[in-house]
């Protein structure tokens, strides 16, 4: 994402909590905070709500550093509660916050062939539309930040129901002597082609969890957002219960490098499979 900003003219300035991971032609700086200390837009991607929080609202956070109306775009997969504890601690400051989580795995993500769902004020975006334009292929506004980072979970959890669900008619297809890889083939092409269907359902199927484009402990933490999403709002998910339980017996097993379509590992195991296929 940084790459294609820089690629498109921006002037980069990028902090990473691993030193060294800057891309070229970027500035490194120290901290989130002299990142944010010459900026008009911050954008901020880290792996969980805590990693947000402390980004953002720590000592040395975009808070501290962003100037008085200037944007910061939270483009990770947080929680709901989150999201409102961001915005609130940026309108105090007076600066201005949106959502914009995005979808689409690593390689989506260097072919600027993202999706972003935006959460804020039509005049935000507008400040926000150049860079999107640089990092994505479209953009959806769903409503008030919060809502976005909502719309992101439950994308996430029908993917994680796709999964599920692909790991189940594999196992089911391999035990009845029938090639599965052949058969999601068959299937991507007519009634359940898609973009998603046809990127893990051929990986489902060949039992290809390595390398991770989003790795098992991720899965857990969107399975888990989603779940206390449910429960704010009274809601029950019970295909996010089960998805869930798989991706954390999947980590039970050690499998914390594998992609999260490995969830449909314990699935097969549970048929009498091996994890992987020979």
């Amino acid at each position: 994402m940084a790459r294609n900003l820089l690629a498109a003219g921006f002037r980069v300035r990028a902090w990473n909590r691993t030193p060294g991971k800057t891309p070229q032609g970027a500035i490194e700086c120290a901290s989130p905070r002299e990142a944010a200390g010459q900026s008009e837009l911050v954008i901020t991607m880290v792996a969980d709500d805590a990693a947000a929080e402390q980004v953002t609202l720590g000592e040395n956070g975009v808070i501290a550093g962003l100037p008085k109306g200037g944007m910061h775009a939270a483009m990770s997969t947080i929680s709901v509660a989150l999201s409102r504890k961001l915005q609130e601690a940026h309108r105090a400051a007076g600066q201005r916050y949106v959502s914009a989580p995005v979808f689409g795995r690593p390689e989506a993500a260097e072919k600027k062939q993202l999706w972003i769902v935006y959460g804020g004020a039509p005049a935000d975006l507008e400040t926000c539309r150049p860079a999107f334009a640089a990092m994505s292929q479209g953009v959806y506004p769903v409503g008030a930040p919060p809502q976005a980072h909502l719309a992101k979970l439950i994308g996430n959890f029908l993917i994680l129901g796709l999964l599920e669900a692909v790991g189940e008619a594999t196992a089911l297809a391999e035990k009845g002597g029938l090639d599965p890889r052949e058969l999601m083939t068959i299937f991507g092409k007519n009634s359940f082609g898609s973009p998603v269907f046809n990127g893990y359902a051929p990986r489902i199927a060949a039992t290809e969890f390595e390398p991770a484009g989003f790795a098992l402990p991720l899965g857990l933490k969107d399975a888990t957002l989603a779940l206390q999403a449910g429960a704010e709002l009274r809601v029950p998910l019970p295909l996010a219960s089960l998805t869930r339980d798989h991706l954390l017996a999947a980590l039970a097993r050690g499998r914390e490098s594998w992609d999260w379509s490995g969830l449909a590992s314990v699935v097969r195991e549970a048929a009498g499979l091996p994890p992987r296929r020979a």
